[in-house]
């Protein structure tokens, strides 16, 4: 019983400790145009090869900054951007910010980001409050514009 519940825990810890991807900033102001980046820290043992950011309803995609190696790809719903899809590496140990600058929707809220990483062995790890997903996504907190006192 003992062994399978360090068993258990070793294995939770591998799974986290392969990488960490998060939306950056984790505030900003409603209504205000953002540079956003998705920040992808390999720290595992297999390379990363794309990352897959769904955009949340609300936010509305204005430019793709297009990465120092790879390329990327949009899928849109009419004229909104609803996701981007980069084929990039990001070897084990390394870092990459992938900017994208976004309108945000005029009323304060929580903006909750989904990303699938895609591993170089084939899997996927999925960053999202989805049920399912392995690791917790990240939010940004948009606050409201302080009125102008006269």
């Amino acid at each position: 019983m003992r062994l399978s519940l360090v068993l258990g825990c070793a294995s939770l810890t591998v799974v986290s400790l392969s990488a960490h991807i998060m939306v950056s900033p984790p505030e900003s102001k409603a209504g205000a145009t953002q540079k956003y980046e998705v920040r992808v820290h390999n720290e595992g043992k297999v390379a990363a090869t794309g990352v897959d950011l769904e955009i949340p309803e609300g936010i509305t995609v204005v430019d793709v900054a297009k990465p120092a190696s790879g390329t990327f790809t949009t899928a849109k719903a009419g004229t909104r951007i609803t996701s981007i899809n980069w084929t990039v590496e990001v070897a084990p140990t390394k870092y990459l910010a992938l900017p994208f600058t976004a309108k945000n929707p005029d009323a304060a809220k929580d903006v909750k980001w989904s990303v699938r990483e895609h591993l170089a062995d084939g899997s996927i790890v999925e960053w999202s409050d989805k049920p399912g997903a392995k690791q917790k996504g990240s939010t940004t907190k948009l606050t409201a514009v302080a009125a102008v006192q006269k």
